[in-house]
């Protein structure tokens, strides 16, 4: 049972900190603390509790926690001194058990180790004491809580310090046992260790007085009354514990003969005879620790793995909300594939109309339709600015130009050189604004498309550097495919203004068609002009505009042949400009669909492997997503290693 019992309590001192690590109170692990003023006696408890001589006098001799296990029951007494729980990396060479000046000198170096001295630290010292005839239990002992320092700002600070870690250890987790210790001539109600335990357990359910320097206790004293739960109540009582004398300690005086002593003082003390008998003496109050410490454990333990298995679910999805590991090259390298492989290929998804990459509500991303939104906003673009081939501006420019032809050209002839010239200076300019443009225009689409796919697939924060190296890359990628489409377009706009020619039949059709309606009309318009003949709304069929036939009847009586010849070239001009609009619009959109949409989804994925060395040093994890990692890892494996240790329990 002693072995069954400090394998627990063992287990328990090194799942404390573990689970410290993760969360400060968020798991309740039994433990035993004691806490009392300053020279209340408490290292006097501790030694008589265990056997072991604590530093101890009138300064400040405990200024860091010190966990003592004791396991009784054991063949050879062993000791081991730490300042880890599992004791991995234990006081080296090893202090003799009896050695009560090496002890004390190890416990002294090991609290300047872990703190500055003249302060007051958290990190605990381990001792692990096992013996024969030991009792089996641990216990934690806490600074006192100090106020004599040597001025009245000092003693301001480490009271200020020694009372917060006090009111830290006590806590509020009901599976804390709290041993609090005053000195048997001290005002309970006044003691400040009492009040914390109090204000912290106010219905004393987790704490025990222990009442020390019952031998100097004057005749008449008020203690058993003190002790009877009158004043204060505890729901485990008072018990009343000798300390070591000097002498007794110079002695090296047993635990042994120090309970017999003890027994003799509660037999003979005209005050201490008169306190009830389960009051009285350490053996007594050992037996109420042992027994109240296995309580809480034998309580706790499979709450306590349950807590752990929760709480490391928790842990695992928070790892896995985070972006994936960037700690080491390889890792980056992986990222960077995988990641480039999913933008390519949502980027080609985009090149054929699907809206499923961003969701049917980012348009941006709906790349052929933005293409298609464009190339009709160029075409629209054309019609509307195209020149009026029909109006009245435009036959006298003819008409000049026809006179400046004749000795060359025959009088009464459309000119072609004069045809192409005139398309040519008009037309040209607008091809080239809006051919251009609209390479311009799909160019900045398509970026944009890249860039929405590489914020949602590396993010702007997450991976700041990668997301403009992406960028940039894709936008050096597309300057090329650039200025070939521009090579195309301009190609294009060459050969529209350099070359007239079409087989479309609806050039032919409309020139034929006005003549027709010409032909038709002649003798109604020569003979009543002004009376809204016929001919003038047949000009529809071939979109010719009423206000132009209309023009043509009022002047028809008067016409020339030379003006006929002119209203022809007009005519021409305005059918073969129509033609070259939707010949021009058709072919740029060819052109900018192949080559800048589909081009850089080719280039792309030509180029995503070459672009996994020039990208992956900009692999750099955001430092705060690093440290959550680490925090996070290194909580899983802390409650890993706890649930290990709890699985022998």
């Amino acid at each position: 049972m002693f072995g069954l019992r400090h394998h627990q309590l063992d287990i328990m001192e090194q799942v404390r900190p573990l689970l410290k690590s993760v969360s400060g109170d968020e798991f309740s692990v039994p433990n035993v603390i004691v806490v009392g003023m300053q020279s209340s006696g408490k290292s006097s408890v501790l030694e008589h509790l265990t056997g072991l001589a604590f530093p101890r006098g009138e300064g400040m001799c405990t200024r860091v926690p010190t966990v003592v296990s004791v396991q009784g029951g054991v063949t050879d007494p062993t000791l081991a001194i730490s300042t880890n729980p599992d004791y991995s990396v234990s006081w080296s060479p090893p202090v003799v058990y009896g050695d009560t000046q090496k002890f004390g000198e190890v416990i002294e170096a090991l609290t300047d180790r872990l703190t500055q001295p003249g302060e007051i630290g958290e990190a605990p010292i381990y001792v692990k004491l096992c013996a024969p005839k030991a009792p089996t239990f641990t216990i934690t002992d806490v600074p006192g809580i100090t106020m004599n320092a040597k001025d009245l700002h000092e003693s301001e600070r480490l009271e200020k310090q020694t009372t917060e870690l006090t009111k830290k250890m006590i806590g509020d987790s009901p599976d804390t046992l709290v041993l609090v210790v005053v000195s048997a001539t001290e005002d309970f109600t006044t003691s400040k260790a009492l009040q914390l335990a109090r204000t912290l357990d106010p219905k004393g359910e987790r704490t025990i007085g222990v009442v020390t320097k019952i031998d100097n206790l004057p005749e008449g004293s008020d203690l058993v009354k003190n002790m009877s739960g009158e004043l204060i109540h505890l729901k485990h009582g008072f018990f009343a514990v000798r300390n070591r004398s000097q002498k007794e300690i110079d002695e090296d005086l047993d635990i042994a003969e120090l309970d017999l002593l003890e027994e003799e003082l509660f037999r003979s003390h005209p005050v201490l005879k008169h306190l009830p008998a389960e009051q009285q003496g350490v053996p007594r109050l050992l037996d109420k620790v042992k027994t109240e410490q296995a309580k809480r454990l034998d309580r706790c333990i499979p709450v306590l793995r349950e807590k752990i298995k929760l709480r490391r679910v928790q842990e695992v999805r928070a790892l896995s909300h985070l972006p994936e590991s960037l700690g080491s090259e390889e890792e980056r390298a992986r990222f960077l594939r995988r990641a480039l492989g999913r933008i390519a290929a949502h980027f080609r998804s985009c090149t054929k109309s699907d809206t499923s990459v961003l969701g049917p509500t980012c348009r941006e991303t709906n790349l052929s339709a933005r293409v298609n939104d464009l190339v009709n906003k160029m075409a629209g673009d054309l019609r509307t600015e195209q020149r009026d081939f029909l109006n009245d501006e435009t036959k006298d420019e003819l008409l000049a130009g026809a006179k400046e032809s004749l000795g060359y050209d025959l009088c009464n002839f459309m000119c072609g050189d004069l045809f192409r010239s005139t398309f040519a200076a008009s037309t040209g300019p607008l091809l080239n604004e809006h051919g251009i443009g609209a390479i311009c225009h799909v160019q900045t689409a398509v970026q944009k498309c890249f860039d929405l796919i590489v914020d949602h697939h590396v993010g702007e924060d997450v991976l700041p550097a990668l997301n403009t190296g992406l960028k940039d890359l894709f936008n050096d990628l597309l300057c090329k495919i650039h200025a070939d489409a521009l090579v195309f377009v301009s190609r294009l706009i060459h050969g529209e203004t350099n070359v007239t020619y079409t087989v479309n039949h609806y050039y032919i059709q409309t020139i034929e068609k006005f003549k027709e309606i010409v032909r038709c009309n002649s003798k109604q318009w020569v003979d009543h002009p002004c009376d809204h003949p016929n001919g003038v709304v047949d000009g529809k069929d071939v979109d010719v505009p009423e206000d132009f036939m209309r023009r043509v009847v009022l002047s028809f009586r008067n016409n020339s042949n030379d003006a006929e010849a002119i209203r022809g070239l007009q005519i021409s001009l305005y059918a073969y400009s129509k033609v070259v609009q939707k010949r021009f619009a058709d072919s740029v959109a060819v052109v900018l669909i192949n080559e800048l949409v589909f081009g850089a989804e080719r280039m792309l994925t030509d180029e995503s492997l070459a672009w996994t060395s020039l990208l992956v040093e900009k692999v750099k994890e955001d430092p705060d997503v690093s440290t959550k990692r680490a925090r996070i890892n290194k909580n899983i494996q802390a409650l890993d290693k706890a649930l290990e240790l709890l699985k022998s329990l």
